[in-house]
C-alpha cells in the first residue's frame, strides 16, 4: 500500500531508474509514522520500506521482483503523541533530524492570536474595536477549553473531536471580515459568536448538547464582554 502510494508522482527514466517528472523534487509527508502495527519480529514493514529507500536509494518491484533505483526524493514525517506504537526503528530514525514540540499553553496561545487578530484590526479598523482584541481572545480560549472538556466523543457521538483547528477557524473567518463591516466591539462580538457557533454548535447532534453550549457560550460571551 504505501510503496504503490510513493511510486504514483513518479516517472520510469532510463534503464531502471524512476524519478519525478522532469527535474523536479519531491518531499513525501508521512503522517503518524508510529501508527504501524509492529509484526511478531518486531519490525514495521512500511518502516522497513522507509529505511530501505533512504539507505540504498532504492526499492523492489512488487510484481516483478526488479530493482526499482528512486532518485530526488526527501522524506518529512510526523508522529501522533497519544496513539501509536511509539517504536521507531533506529536505523530508520537516524536519517531524520527529531524534533519534539509540545502543545502550547494558553499564555502562548494568547500570545498567538492576540498578534494575529491585533494585526488584522489595525488596518483601518475603529480604535474601540481594536481594544476588545484580547478581550475576545481570552473569550475564544475560555470557551474553547469549555468545549473540550464538555463535549468528549462517544461511541454515538465520535466524532466530538475540538482542537486547535476549529479555534483556528473562528479566526480565520474573523479574518475575512473588513472595516465597513465592523463598525463598532458590538459588530466584533455578533461576529465571533457566530463563527464559534457554527464551528462548535454545527457538530452537536441533540438538543441537549446544543442547549448546554449555548449554556456556556453566554457564560463566557457575559464574563469576557461585559
Amino acid at each position: 500500500m504505501l510503496q504503490s502510494i510513493l511510486e504514483k508522482p513518479l516517472e520510469k527514466k532510463a534503464g531502471r531508474n524512476y524519478g519525478p517528472p522532469g527535474s523536479k523534487k519531491i518531499i513525501y509527508f508521512i503522517d503518524d509514522m508510529n501508527m504501524p502495527e509492529v509484526d511478531q519480529y518486531y519490525t514495521c514493514q512500511p518502516h522497513t520500506l522507509l529505511r530501505q529507500h533512504l539507505d540504498y536509494k532504492h526499492w523492489y518491484d512488487r510484481q516483478k521482483l526488479t530493482l526499482k533505483e528512486i532518485h530526488n526524493c526527501q522524506y518529512v514525517s510526523a508522529m501522533n503523541p497519544t496513539a501509536g506504537s511509539f517504536t521507531i526503528d533506529t536505523r530508520l530514525q537516524r536519517h531524520f533530524a527529531v524534533f519534539a514540540v509540545s502543545f502550547p499553553g494558553m499564555e502562548a496561545l494568547e500570545t498567538i492570536y492576540v498578534g494575529i487578530l491585533s494585526q488584522h484590526l489595525a488596518e483601518g479598523f475603529p480604535q474601540t474595536v481594536q481594544k476588545y482584541t484580547s478581550s475576545l481572545v481570552r473569550g475564544a480560549l475560555e470557551l474553547h477549553r469549555r468545549i473540550t472538556v464538555s463535549f468528549l466523543p462517544t461511541a454515538i457521538k465520535f466524532h466530538y473531536i475540538f482542537n486547535l483547528r476549529d479555534l483556528s477557524n473562528i479566526f480565520q473567518a474573523i479574518l475575512f471580515a473588513k472595516p465597513d463591516a465592523i463598525k463598532t466591539h458590538h459588530d466584533l462580538i455578533r461576529l465571533y459568536l457566530h463563527e464559534s457557533e457554527r464551528v462548535y454548535c454545527d457538530k452537536l447532534v441533540d438538543r441537549t448538547d446544543i442547549d448546554m453550549f449555548t449554556k456556556l457560550q453566554r457564560e463566557v460571551a457575559k464574563k469576557a464582554f461585559d
